[in-house]
């Protein structure tokens, strides 16, 4: 499983690398049930993903930060259970204003997402 997700990131960090400028990834085999993917990427927009997730089979903890060209927060997915009051608990999102739901995400789904923005941004 652990095998499997980790070559899925990499398929899809070769999909995007268009738009990568600048990256440092660690993937780290903890055993055959767990691993652990840490590393910052630096998109053509200058916006930066720093990022950790643990995969194993029973568990997943994250933390993905996306910032913008001068390192201010954009938003946040976490995993950390210091939000108790929200619904999706312990899974969340934290913005430049509040702290909201967030479903469980993974790094394949925040790499979609980032790529987006990124993608708009030069739009603008």
């Amino acid at each position: 499983m652990i095998y499997d997700y980790f070559s899925k990131v990499q398929r899809k960090l070769e999909a995007i690398k268009w738009i990568i400028v600048e990256q440092s990834i660690n993937f780290d085999f903890v055993s055959d049930e767990m691993g652990i993917i840490t590393g910052k990427l630096i998109f053509i927009d200058k916006s930066i993903l720093d990022f950790m997730e643990l995969v194993s089979t029973k568990e997943a903890e994250y933390r993905f930060q996306y910032m913008d060209k001068d390192k201010e927060l954009i938003c946040r997915w976490d995993s950390a259970p210091h939000h108790k009051e929200v619904a999706t608990f312990p899974y969340h999102l934290h913005t430049k204003k509040r702290v909201k739901e967030s479903k469980k995400v993974n790094f394949i789904g925040i790499l979609d997402i980032v790529t987006e923005k990124a993608i708009e941004s030069l739009k603008l």
